[in-house]
């Protein structure tokens, strides 16, 4: 490598932090504000503060469980975590069971079901930066060894119950409209894009994924980088799951499948690069919204169960297709 070459380097490792497009949340607003207006044409009520407080509150969840895809798809290196769903379900089984319907268990059953995410996150780093297993295949596989352990934990039938103070999060108000359940959202995303916008990490995350070489010249380790990301992956994977939990009230085997292509769409329609090195956690939680809001517009117009799914998947793929046709950065 010639040393203009490593100086241009080390200047893309300067000016990738800079790289924030406020552009990149209109049409996700955009897309939402007509949705509502949509929903409100064909069913008057649908654009309510109460029932918009419903849908932020269902986003939540999601916006959650999208947390650590959108520093997966970050990273680069092709990621894409196809565990989430696995993850979340997992969660909310395991955490049920160890919080067995008691208030004073939450903090045991937080710390154990992140623990759990943690160790299946470094599982898929170790096979996708050490072995060499592309990041689609192995978190893929992992989506089948975590299934695979929730049911020898649960037996394949609902243990526990969730506490309370977890049902309450869920189905609480704290003034109006707006759900506990809403709150705690909004404060992961804050803490998210704080970490991703003001901390070494997260500029070493979008250098990471912005160009690897440049990033292991400026001092950066890399495969520190990529394995921390999918350990963070897999807890918020985990941690997603306690919100479901809190919305749904039971938890079931596979009750988070759906939302592991829903977290893809969510980060990808937020503006994210699928090619890696560009993003925002808040153009997640709008990405979301939106698809929390179709679905429900689907609900209202009166679609059976599996034609809604078969339009949702279209949509998914239509936005995918779109997205992704934005050029790749040469690692």
């Amino acid at each position: 490598m010639s040393e203009n070459q490593t100086c241009d380097l080390k200047k893309d490792a300067c000016l990738v932090k800079r790289s924030y497009d406020y552009k990149v949340f209109l049409a996700p607003v955009v897309i939402s504000i007509l949705l509502f207006l949509i929903g409100q044409f064909i069913n008057p009520g649908f654009a309510s503060i109460n029932n918009i407080g419903n849908i932020l509150a269902i986003a939540s969840v999601l916006c959650v469980g999208a947390a650590g895809q959108t520093l997966v798809i970050i990273s680069g290196g092709d990621g894409i975590e196809l565990s989430i769903g696995a993850m979340m379900s997992m969660g909310a089984v395991v955490g049920s069971g160890v919080m067995g319907g008691l208030n004073g268990n939450i903090p045991l059953a937080i710390v154990v079901i992140l623990a759990i995410g943690a160790i299946f996150g470094f599982i898929s780093s170790t096979g996708i930066w050490w072995i060499g297993i592309p990041p689609l295949v192995m978190t893929l596989a992992m989506s089948s060894v975590i299934d695979g352990f929730t049911m020898a934990i649960s037996q394949g039938r609902p243990f526990g119950s969730a506490a309370p103070f977890i049902l309450d999060v869920g189905g609480n108000r704290l003034f109006g409209p707006i759900r506990w359940l809403l709150v705690a959202a909004i404060i992961v995303v804050v803490i998210f894009e704080l970490v991703l916008r003001k901390t070494k990490y997260g500029n070493a995350l979008f250098l990471t994924g912005n160009n690897r070489t440049a990033a292991r010249i400026s001092g950066i380790k890399v495969s520190k980088i990529v394995i921390s990301t999918y350990v963070l992956a897999g807890m918020m994977g985990a941690l997603a799951g306690m919100f479901l939990l809190s919305s749904v009230g039971t938890a079931q085997m596979q009750m988070g499948t759906d939302y592991t292509m829903l977290s893809v769409a969510a980060v990808v329609l937020g503006g994210t690069q699928l090619s890696g090195g560009k993003g925002t956690y808040i153009g997640t939680a709008l990405g979301a919204v939106v698809l929390v809001a179709l679905t429900n517009v689907l609900i209202s117009i009166g679609m059976a169960p599996g034609v809604r799914s078969w339009i949702t998947g279209i949509v998914l793929v239509l936005i995918l297709l779109v997205y992704s046709r934005q050029p790749k950065l040469r690692q």
